[in-house]
């Protein structure tokens, strides 16, 4: 036999030694189950989709009561500004003159009685501070700082 035979016959002898290790290779990775490794994924990630759904839902919910409670305070500022509106021409009706006494520091005495923390706000806003610092430093709100200042001012 002559020397390509002999090359032949061993190039078959590794094709058929290669084909042997794939088919062997092939049956060890089968039998690793992978199936079972993405169900479990699988199941896991529809664990976090219902979590996720859930959270959906609380937020969908708390966002409603936060919707109701904002149409409430809407709705009580619309009903105090018809009733400031409606007693706006009536107290421009009322002509009367300011005695001097109640010029003097009476009036700034009385807005205590408004507001229980009426002294603070007024000799906050003395300070130059702002409104929204002002409400900040005391929690309460800004329409009630701007109220009790307004107050003053239009007293004086």
């Amino acid at each position: 036999m002559d020397i390509f035979n002999w090359v032949f016959i061993l190039i078959m002898i590794l094709g058929f030694i290669l084909i042997i290790i794939s088919i062997l290779k092939i049956n060890k990775y089968s039998n690793a189950t992978p199936i079972s490794n993405i169900d479990n994924s699988i199941k896991q990630i529809k664990n976090i989709i219902d979590q996720a759904d859930l959270a959906m839902d609380d937020l969908s919910l708390m966002s409603e009561q936060i919707f109701e409670k904002f149409d409430e305070k809407q709705k009580q500022l619309l009903f105090l500004y018809e009733t400031i509106e409606n007693k706006k021409p009536t107290s421009n009706k009322i002509d009367f003159k300011a005695d001097e006494n109640l010029l003097d520091k009476n009036i700034y005495k009385k807005s205590e009685k408004l507001h229980p923390m009426a002294d603070k706000i007024l000799e906050m806003s003395n300070q130059n501070m702002s409104v929204a610092e002002i409400a900040k430093a005391l929690n309460i709100g800004q329409g009630e700082v701007e109220l009790i200042i307004k107050f003053r001012r239009d007293s004086l």
